[in-house]
């Protein structure tokens, strides 16, 4: 009897091994595939990533602040260190940004209008 529970959980941890595998070999055929490939996971601050294995565009909600101090907010899509995306400013103007990151979670850029401003994800 002592040794039933210590057993149960050891089929357990099995059981939950091989359906964690099962994840990885589909997530594994889908990157060797070469297909374009899109993904969700909440655990991280992006919103989805898409591409190829080792090549993936990321997507982030950012807010921040222009060189004024006026508060924007917005969407980009980031590949590697740079990126491009929309940002609303407190007036409700729409404007392009090309973006950088400088550290973790935190870029910076320019508008359309040569505008500096300094964001940060959400």
């Amino acid at each position: 009897m002592k040794y039933l529970l210590p057993l149960a959980l050891l089929l357990i941890a099995i059981s939950c091994i091989e359906s964690s595998n099962d994840s990885l070999d589909d997530y594994n055929s889908n990157q060797s595939s070469g297909e374009l490939y899109y993904h969700e996971d909440s655990r991280y601050k992006y919103e989805h990533r898409t591409g190829r294995a080792g090549a993936y565009n990321y997507n982030y909600d950012i807010e921040g602040y222009d060189e004024d101090g006026n508060y924007v907010y917005g969407n980009i899509d980031i590949s590697g260190k740079n990126g491009h995306g929309y940002i609303t400013t407190e007036d409700g103007n729409d404007l392009s940004i090309d973006i950088e990151w400088v550290d973790y979670g935190e870029l910076e850029g320019y508008d359309e209008n040569g505008t500096y401003y300094n964001l940060e994800l959400e």
